[in-house]
C-alpha cells in the first residue's frame, strides 16, 4: 500500500494543533516567587507571595507548589489588592484554588472587557484551599483580568488564592455564581431545605436588577427536609432569576426549585404549641417592637422566613385583641443595605414629634451591617406596612461592636424619649425630643450583677412597690445564665430621667426566671393607664441549643404573655412574674380532686381523660415538717419531668434529664436548673405544660422556672413524692387549655 506523506503530514500537524488548542493554560500559579504579573496594592499580601502560612495564621493546606496569595500578612486586619495583567480567555473554564474569609469584602473577581464578571468568596472559613470553576466559555476572545481583594478587616478578614489556569475542563464539583431563570407566572418560587446543610447565598433578580439584598437558603444537598418560599407574586409577567453563591454539581435542590401557587406546610407537626404564640414557619427569636394600639396587642419578632435556623433576619408580625388567640401578618421589616434587622422597640408618637404624623407606630431597631447601628421606621396604618426613615441610621458608635437592642419610652418628667442600648455589657441610655437625633445620657453596669457574656435586650420601666415608685431595668445576658446560656437579670432602683441607680441591698445578680429557656423578653409599650399592668413576654428558647429542637417546619415560641409586679420573697424585693388572667379563657374542662396527704409517695393516675398535652395545674402544698418533696409528671414511655422543691437547701431545682428526646445537644439536660426557694410553710402552685414546654410560678411568680422539653408522648399522671414528715396537697385543679 502507498502511504501519501502529503496527507500525514497534514493529519499529523492537525492533531498537534487540537492538542495545542485544549491543554491547559497557567495564569499564575505563583511559582516564580514573585508578583511579577500582577499589581499590588496595600500591605495585605506582601511584596511577594507566601510560602503558606503568615505568623500567626493556621496552617494553610491543600495548595499547589511552594508560593500562594494569602492576604494574612501582618494579620487579619492588613487590607489589599492583586490585580493581573490582561489576557485573553482562550478557553472554556477558570479554574482556581481558593480558601480564607467568607465576608463580603474578601474576593476574586473575573473582570472582561472592563466590566464585573463573576466575584467569588470562600464557601467556608477556612485555610484549606478548595478548587473551584468559572464558566468562561461566552467570554472566549474577550481581554480579561482577575483581581484579589482583601478589604476586610477582623477575624477571618483574609483570602487565600492559588493556581489559576484556563482549561476546556472545569474541575470543580462547586459552581460559582450559578443562575436560574424563570418567567413569573405564580405567587412563589418553593426552595427545599435541608435543614442540617450548609448555607447558600441567594440573590432574587427581576428583569436583570437585583431585588433586596442576598438570602441565605440551606438548600437541599441529599435531601428535602421541607419548603420555604420566596414571594414574587408582584413579579408576575416579569423574567425573574435566583443566582447562588455557589451550587455542587451533586445537590439534589436546585433542579427542584419550582413555582406555585400556594405555599404549603405542616403547621401541626409535632411539639407545635397549642396556646403559645410560635411562628407560622421558619425560624423565630427575640420579640420586638411590643406595642399596644387602638384595641391591639402588637408582637413582632425575629423571624427568619428562609429556613428554620437562625439567619436572614426579619421582623415577622402578629396582633391580638386578648394576648391569648393571635393573628399572623405579614413580615414588617426585611434587611436592606444598611444591614439585617435585629431586635428593638416601637411607639405611639402622639404629639408628632418625628414628623412622620401624629399617632404613628414608629419602629426603632438595629440595623446590623458592618456595624451595628440604630434606624428607624414608621406605620401609619395601625402597624400593618412601615417606611424606613430615608435619613438612617439615627445612631452610630463604631467604637463599640455590640451595640444594639433599643428600647425606647417617652418620659413625661422631662419631657423627651429615653432610648435603653445595650451595649457590650453595660446599658447605655440616650435622650430625645424627636427620635430622629440623640444624646448619651449617662450608662450603667460596671461593677454588678452578671457579666459573664454579652448583654442585650434592655427593657427600663417604673413600677410601684407599698406606694412608691421604683423603676426596673432588664438586662438579658449570653451566656452568663444561672443554668448556663442565656437568661435575664434585672436591678431595681431609681431613674431620674438621666441616670438608673440601683437599690444595693438586693443581692444582684438576681433572675426573671431561673429557668433554661426565658431570654430577650421584654415588655409592651402604650399599655392604657385604665389598665395599667406591666406586661411581659420572652423568647422560649436558649442559645445553648436553639437551632437543633427537633422541630423542622418552625423553630420556637414564646413564653406565656405575664404581667411584672414587685413583690418580696421573704428576703428581699424581687420582680414577680405571672401569667395574665386572660388565660384562664382557655380553660374548657376543670377536674377537681381531692386532697392528699402523704408521707411517702402518692401517684395520680390519669391528669385528663383525654390529655393532648396542653393543659394547667393548680395546687397549694402545706408542707409541714417535709425536708423535700417532688412532683414527677410521667407518661407510659416512663419518661419523666421532675420538679424537686428541696427546703433543706432552700432551692427549687427542675430536672429534664429522663424528659423525652433530650440528645438534641449535650447542654441541654446536663445540669439540673435551680432556683433559690424562701423556706415556707406553704407554697402556691400553678404549672403550665404544651407540648414542649413547662412554665412554673411559685407564690403568683415571686420564683419562675421555664423549660422546654420534648416527651414521645403527653404526660398524663402525677408521682408525689415526699422525704420527712406528712405532706399535705390542698385545692388540687387540672385545667384542660385549648
Amino acid at each position: 500500500m502507498k502511504i501519501n506523506k502529503l496527507n500525514t503530514g497534514i493529519v499529523v500537524s492537525a492533531m498537534l494543533l487540537m492538542s495545542c488548542s485544549s491543554q491547559d493554560i497557567m495564569i499564575d500559579d505563583f511559582e516564580s516567587g514573585t508578583f511579577d504579573k500582577w499589581k499590588v496594592e496595600g500591605d495585605a499580601f506582601s511584596s511577594t507571595p507566601a510560602k503558606g502560612s503568615f505568623p500567626g495564621q493556621q496552617d494553610v493546606k491543600d495548595f499547589q507548589g511552594t508560593y500562594l496569595a494569602n492576604s494574612f500578612n501582618g494579620g487579619d486586619d492588613s487590607r489589599g489588592t492583586l490585580l493581573s495583567k490582561d489576557f485573553t480567555i482562550e478557553r472554556n473554564y477558570i479554574n482556581f484554588l481558593l480558601g480564607g474569609g467568607m465576608h463580603s469584602d474578601t474576593y476574586i473577581e473575573l473582570i472582561v472587557d472592563g466590566k464585573s464578571t463573576y466575584i467569588t468568596r470562600s464557601i467556608v472559613e477556612s485555610e484549606s484551599l478548595l478548587q473551584m470553576t468559572w464558566d468562561v466559555t461566552k467570554y472566549k476572545g474577550k481581554t480579561a483580568a482577575i483581581k484579589i481583594v482583601d478589604n476586610q478587616r477582623g477575624g477571618w478578614g483574609h483570602i487565600l488564592v492559588d493556581n489559576i489556569e484556563m482549561s476546556n475542563t472545569s474541575k470543580s464539583n462547586i459552581m460559582p455564581d450559578y443562575t436560574l431563570s424563570f418567567d413569573a407566572s405564580m405567587n412563589y418560587l418553593l426552595v427545599p431545605v435541608e435543614d442540617q446543610g450548609p448555607e447558600s447565598s441567594v440573590q432574587l433578580s427581576v428583569d436583570g436588577q437585583k431585588v433586596g439584598v442576598p438570602m441565605n437558603i440551606r438548600v437541599s444537598q441529599t435531601k428535602v427536609d421541607h419548603w420555604v418560599p420566596i414571594n414574587i407574586e408582584a413579579y408576575k409577567g416579569k423574567p425573574v432569576s435566583l443566582t447562588f453563591g455557589h451550587v455542587k454539581k451533586t445537590d439534589i435542590g436546585f433542579a427542584q426549585i419550582k413555582q406555585s401557587e400556594t405555599f404549603d406546610y405542616d403547621y401541626n407537626e409535632k411539639y407545635r404549641p397549642a396556646y403559645h404564640f410560635s411562628p407560622q414557619y421558619g425560624w423565630m427569636n427575640d420579640p420586638n417592637g411590643m406595642v399596644y394600639y387602638n384595641g391591639e396587642y402588637h408582637l413582632f419578632f425575629q423571624s427568619n422566613p428562609y429556613g428554620s435556623r437562625w439567619a436572614n433576619m426579619h421582623w415577622g408580625h402578629a396582633i391580638s385583641s386578648n394576648l391569648v388567640k393571635w393573628e399572623y401578618k405579614p413580615t414588617s421589616l426585611a434587611p436592606d443595605s444598611i444591614g439585617s434587622i435585629f431586635s428593638g422597640s416601637a411607639v405611639v408618637d402622639k404629639n408628632n414629634t418625628a414628623g412622620f404624623g401624629k399617632d404613628a407606630i414608629v419602629a426603632i431597631y438595629t440595623s446590623a451591617g458592618a456595624l451595628q447601628t440604630q434606624s428607624l421606621a414608621y406605620s401609619l396604618d395601625k402597624g400593618r406596612t412601615f417606611t424606613k426613615y430615608e435619613h438612617n441610621p439615627v445612631l452610630s458608635d463604631p467604637k463599640i461592636a455590640d451595640f444594639r437592642d433599643p428600647k425606647v419610652f417617652w418620659h413625661q418628667k422631662t419631657n423627651q424619649w429615653i432610648m435603653s442600648l445595650a451595649t457590650s455589657q453595660t446599658i447605655t441610655f440616650y435622650g430625645s425630643k424627636n427620635l430622629k437625633q440623640w444624646n448619651k445620657l449617662s450608662e450603667f453596669g460596671e461593677g454588678i450583677g452578671n457579666h459573664d457574656g454579652v448583654w442585650e435586650c434592655p427593657d427600663l420601666f417604673p413600677l410601684k412597690y407599698n406606694g412608691q415608685l421604683k423603676w426596673v431595668l432588664l438586662a438579658s445576658i449570653n451566656p452568663g445564665g444561672p443554668n448556663g446560656g442565656s437568661a435575664t437579670q434585672y436591678f431595681i432602683g431609681d431613674f431620674d430621667g438621666k441616670s438608673f441607680n440601683p437599690d444595693m441591698t438586693i443581692p444582684y445578680p438576681v433572675w426573671l426566671d431561673y429557668g433554661r429557656d426565658n431570654y430577650a423578653g421584654v415588655t409592651w409599650n402604650n399599655i392604657p393607664d385604665a389598665d395599667g399592668r406591666r406586661l411581659f413576654i420572652g423568647w422560649m428558647n436558649n442559645w445553648d441549643y436553639a437551632n437543633f429542637v427537633p422541630t423542622l417546619n418552625f423553630r420556637s415560641a414564646m413564653t406565656l404573655p405575664r404581667e411584672l409586679k414587685l413583690a418580696n420573697n421573704g428576703k428581699h424585693v424581687v420582680l414577680a412574674n405571672y401569667p395574665v388572667h386572660e388565660l384562664e379563657s382557655l380553660r374548657s374542662e376543670t377536674v377537681l380532686l381531692e386532697n392528699i396527704s402523704t408521707d411517702k409517695e402518692f401517684v395520680i393516675e390519669k391528669l385528663l381523660n383525654v390529655n393532648n398535652g396542653a393543659y394547667e395545674l393548680e395546687m397549694e402544698v402545706d408542707v409541714l415538717e417535709s425536708e423535700e418533696f417532688v412532683l414527677e409528671l410521667q407518661n407510659k414511655s416512663k419518661e419523666h419531668l421532675d420538679f424537686i422543691f428541696d427546703l433543706k437547701n432552700e432551692t427549687l431545682n427542675v430536672d429534664r434529664s429522663k424528659s423525652g428526646i433530650v440528645d438534641i445537644n449535650e447542654k441541654f439536660a446536663s445540669v439540673v436548673s435551680k432556683a433559690p426557694l424562701t423556706k415556707k410553710d406553704k407554697y402556691k402552685i400553678r404549672l403550665f405544660i404544651d407540648s414542649a414546654s413547662s412554665e412554673l410560678f411559685i407564690d403568683e411568680g415571686a420564683v419562675t422556672q421555664t423549660n422546654i422539653m420534648f416527651p414521645g408522648e403527653p404526660y398524663n399522671s402525677l408521682l408525689i413524692k415526699n422525704k420527712g414528715k406528712v405532706l399535705k396537697i390542698n385545692n388540687i385543679k387540672i385545667h384542660k387549655l385549648k
